[in-house]
């Protein structure tokens, strides 16, 4: 089972690389995985570590419709947080 530590060590590695670049892309799959499995194991702090990026994204101007977002709000509804899925809805989106 992963870690938080195991969290931070991914976003280290992917955000050594430049953003966008294969490498990045490779570290940001790995990042996501790491979070789908702690959301789904039931881990509180990164179900709001998930609820942090996406107001994150939205305060940069990230639109509701952005892959990321979306995939946010599926992770944590799919995973029992319609209640925080919801809220995010609800936020002033672009």
């Amino acid at each position: 089972m992963y870690s938080m530590n195991d969290y931070r060590a991914a976003l280290n590695e992917r955000d050594s690389h430049d953003m966008e670049s294969s490498e990045w892309k490779l570290g940001q799959m790995k990042v996501q995985s790491i979070v789908a499995v702690m959301v789904a194991n039931g881990s509180c702090q990164m179900v709001e570590e998930v609820m942090d990026e996406v107001y994150s994204l939205n305060e940069c101007g990230a639109e509701f419709g952005d892959a990321a977002v979306q995939f946010d709000i599926w992770l944590l509804e799919s995973n029992g947080h319609e209640e925080k899925a919801q809220e995010l809805r609800e936020l002033d989106w672009n």
